[in-house]
């Protein structure tokens, strides 16, 4: 017998499996962050040509490593810095919002949903002016970021609800 999953299961699986991504995501962003900082400009150069000439061996076309290469080759020092804070910031800001959402901490989900808008505000003024499909598949994960923020937060709220009536 098969047995289908609830709208409120799939909500469930969505949100966490989201969260877990954007999690793994702002680790990441931090660790480069700490990196930027760490390492000089040729250091930086090096790390990024250590991960892009594989790739580039086995396809010279390849349009990420090869932007990668050249960021690396047109990057300033002060670029670097400024990199590195934002990196820190934006991937510390982010871990610090999905420890509070996968612990419900129910006071943490409307400001989490002004973060993450906020972040998706740069994101399309950088879309604006990069064109990028990535910047742009960005956006559209962290839309649907915040739809199952909001559809936990209700889910949430209603079985909060439906707790404290079974109490009562």
């Amino acid at each position: 017998m098969k047995k289908s999953l609830s709208k409120d299961t799939i909500i469930n699986i969505g949100f966490y499996g989201g969260m877990f991504i954007k999690a793994v995501n702002a680790f990441i962003e931090f660790l480069g962050g700490i990196l930027m900082i760490a390492l000089n400009h040729e250091s930086i150069n090096r790390l990024i040509e250590l991960i892009a000439l594989p790739e580039l061996r086995q396809d010279p076309k390849d349009v990420l490593m090869n932007y990668l290469i050249s960021l690396g080759q047109n990057l300033s020092i002060g670029s670097q810095h400024s990199i590195a804070v934002y990196m820190l910031l934006h991937g510390s800001i982010k871990m610090a919002a999905i420890y509070l959402l996968w612990n419900k901490k129910i006071w943490a989900y409307k400001p989490a949903v002004v973060v993450f808008g906020l972040f998706i505000a740069y994101e399309v003024y950088s879309f604006a002016h990069s064109k990028s499909v990535l910047m742009l598949l960005i956006i559209i994960i962290d839309a649907a970021i915040i739809a199952l923020i909001i559809l936990e937060y209700k889910h949430l709220k209603t079985s909060k609800k439906a707790v404290q009536g079974v109490v009562r």
